[in-house]
């Protein structure tokens, strides 16, 4: 009994210590992971991989369509089954099938892909007013560290800022070819190649990397840069063999208002990250974190993936 208690008591202190870092880290973490934190005139340098909160084990920011020349399109195809209905595993079979719909977009070693979303957030976790800021991003299709961002308070057309970056600022993901077209092949190669999780100090990061649920952290990953409709798909299908993500009951909107399905991940702790596709075409759209304190939830950020293309230099809009 005793041990219970204690391994209780520990839960709980360490619980507590993640929710008081929740409020630096997300901001430092999550947005400037996108960009959001970064100058337009300064690149940003970083290991090729993302380090992720250990309290946010899965986040995901990936191709969402747009009707614009040289980017992504969405072929609609409506869904039978309502949302609440469907299960995780049918929701990202169907978001595979999308995926694989798309025209790929190809890019040289000197180009950059580009990206466009919203992200509404608050500064505290549990409490205050939402901000939505839009954010513009940059990324070397080549095997450099080159990346640019900006963004501006969606309220403020003209209102682009700079933000000093950080020092230990990843480069987000870009155009990643090369990666397995098939489910099983995507599978292993997701458990093979796990991001850096930044835990605190004495966490055992190779038993959670070990866990059933990790792929969905390398997952994350990978969708928020560009990957070829045949690997979109095959990494879908992978995520759909990962055990412990649920459909989310009801529907939700991303940070632009799209209605959608949300897939809420496996995998977190003292948070729940959604991962949310179109209700009718099931292309994703964004993400959406709540935060869990004493049973309740409360949105602390939701995206909106707007756009993605192919552009010659940092800077050029589509």
């Amino acid at each position: 009994m005793t041990s219970t208690r204690s391994d209780r008591s520990d839960r709980s202190t360490f619980e507590e210590r993640l929710l008081v870092e929740l409020k630096d880290e997300i901001t430092a973490r999550n947005l400037e992971r996108s960009g959001a934190l970064s100058s337009p005139d300064t690149v940003g340098r970083g290991a090729r991989r993302s380090r992720v909160p250990v309290w946010r084990l899965a986040v995901a920011a990936g191709v969402a369509g747009v009707l614009a020349a040289g980017v992504l399109v969405v072929q609609v195809i409506r869904a039978d089954d309502l949302p609440a209905e469907a299960s995780a595993a049918q929701v990202l079979h169907d978001a595979a099938l999308t995926a694989r719909q798309q025209p790929a977009l190809t890019a040289r070693p000197d180009q950059y892909v580009f990206t466009e979303y919203l992200a509404t957030y608050r500064e505290e976790p549990m409490s205050g007013p939402y901000h939505t800021y839009r954010f513009q991003r940059w990324v070397t299709a080549g095997d450099g560290d080159q990346w640019q961002a900006r963004r501006r308070p969606e309220s403020e057309p003209d209102a682009w800022q700079k933000a000093p970056p950080r020092a230990d600022t990843p480069r987000p993901a870009g155009y990643l070819t090369g990666l397995p077209t098939d489910p099983d092949g995507m599978l292993r190669y997701l458990r093979d190649n796990p991001p850096d999780l930044n835990l605190p100090a004495g966490a055992d990061e190779a038993a959670i990397a070990a866990e059933p649920t990790a792929p969905f952290t390398t997952a994350s990953w990978f969708l928020d840069g560009y990957l070829p409709p045949e690997s979109m798909g095959a990494l879908f299908e992978a995520m759909a063999r990962v055990p412990g993500a649920v459909v989310v009951p009801g529907g939700v909107k991303d940070a632009a208002g799209r209605h959608g399905i949300a897939l809420r991940t496996p995998g977190v702790f003292g948070a729940t990250d959604d991962v949310i596709f179109d209700r009718e075409t099931y292309a994703y759209l964004g993400t959406r974190m709540m935060l869990v304190r004493d049973g309740k939830e409360s949105l602390y950020l939701s995206t909106a993936r707007l756009r993605t293309a192919i552009v010659d230099h940092p800077g050029q809009l589509p």
